[in-house]
Formats: structure tokens, sequence, C-alpha cells
């Protein structure tokens, strides 16, 4: 009996170790294009912080593990650390072109709230952190096939727009408004000048001459102080695929 109970014992150790085993292993690329089978402790003993689904329906997560932050997707177990942050939560994800995009806010040495972008599509990611803006949510416009983030700051919006696995920066200036209080202070003294006017007493004019009319004005083109175009390079881009490298 007690050697039933042993073998029990070690049969129940020997899947544990086997769950664990292919749980805590995480598949990433190096430099040169090998692949790389890693210990993956945080699936183990990390804090999932957030989860997300692809545009496939695989399912991922996002992790903690002693303050340090990753991404891990798919059934085959891909991995992408996200350098540089102290803090990490997913805002929202998209799913565009077979692509999935997560929006991050995270916690960096020099701004406690700034915004990256991941693109997951099968085993290739790419990231790119809008690292000059800080502390500035982005109003947020998705399409079929592009989304848009404009964070607009003081005297201008500094406009990211993905499409096509790419993102375009652009810069645009901000556009005065009138506010409610300068509406009402001109409607005023509308008012009042209409008042004076018609109370004062008519007054005799001389008839003058009429001038010659002007010959019309040539319409001018709007200036455009934005920025051209031009594309935002990603952080780096992690190229997991597991197909053979020659």
């Amino acid at each position: 009996m007690s050697v039933s109970l042993h073998n029990l014992t070690l049969r129940s150790l020997l899947v544990l170790a086997l769950i664990l085993g292919l749980s805590g292993c995480s598949v990433r690329y190096d430099k040169n294009g090998k692949i790389l089978f890693n210990t993956d402790l945080a699936s183990v003993l990390g804090n999932e912080v957030g989860q997300f689904t692809l545009a496939d329906g695989s399912k991922g997560a996002l992790r903690e593990l002693g303050g340090r932050y990753s991404l891990k997707w798919s059934n085959l177990m891909i991995e992408r650390p996200l350098e540089g942050v102290s803090w990490a939560r997913i805002i929202n994800q998209y799913h565009i072109e077979g692509h999935t995009l997560l929006l991050l806010k995270v916690a960096t040495s020099s701004c406690p709230a700034q915004y990256r972008l991941v693109d997951l599509q099968n085993t290739r990611s790419q990231e790119w952190a809008f690292s000059g803006i800080c502390d500035i949510g982005p109003d947020i416009t998705a399409s079929a096939d592009k989304l848009q983030l404009n964070f607009k700051t003081e005297n201008r919006i500094e406009q990211f727009n993905w499409q096509h696995g790419e993102v375009y920066h652009r810069r645009l200036p901000v556009q005065p408004q009138k506010t409610v209080q300068t509406d009402r202070q001109e409607k005023v003294k509308t008012s009042r000048k209409a008042k004076s006017q018609s109370s004062s007493k008519p007054i005799k004019r001389t008839p003058v001459k009429a001038e010659q009319p002007l010959p019309p004005k040539v319409a001018q083109p709007e200036l455009d102080n934005s920025l051209p175009t031009e594309i935002y390079q990603p952080t780096k881009t992690r190229q997991t695929s597991l197909e053979i490298k020659s």
C-alpha cells in the first residue's frame, strides 16, 4: 500500500512539474534571429494585471513580477518585455485588419503617465512609445483600417495615425475658440451702442461723393502651419516568428 501511495505521490509531482514547466516557458528571438526558450517565472510567480484577446481569438495577458512588466500571448508562448516602465495597465484594445492594437498607460522614470501602442500580429510585435507627451490622455478615433490618437497640448495637437502596420505622426495647430464670456460681452456692447444711437438726435450730413469701389480681393489659400506627415518609428520591433532562419 505504501508503494502505491509513493508512486501516486511521485506521479503527482511529475504532473505538477510538467504543468509548471509548460506554463513557465516563453519564446523570444535574440538580435541575430535565433530562437530562445526562456524560463517564464512571471507565469508562475508573477501577478496578472491585465488580459486581452487577439484578432484570432486566442488570449494574452499583461504580467508583473518584481516590478517588471511583460506581455505574453498566443499558444506559442510568445513574450514581449515592456522596457523602462515601473507600472503598466491596458487602457483599451482594437482589432484592425488582423492586427491587435493595445493602448497601454505606463509610468517611467521621466513621466508618471505616458502612453504606448503595441501592435501584435501572429508572432510579430511592434511598440511605439509617445515619450514626448506626459500626463495627457488621447482623443481616440478607430475605424475599419485606422486608429487615430490625438494628444492636445496648449498650442498644438500631436496626432498619431496607425495604418497598415505603421504609425504616422502629424503636428496640428489648435484652433482658437471664443468663450461664452466673450460672446456675452460683445452682445452687451452691441445693445448699449444701439440704445445710444436711438436716443441721440439725428445729425444733418453733407452728401459726399461716392468713391470708386476697390477691385475684388483675390482669395488667398489658408496657411498650413502643420508639419508634413512623417513615419513615427517604433521603439523596437520584435520578430518572433518560429520559421526556420537560414
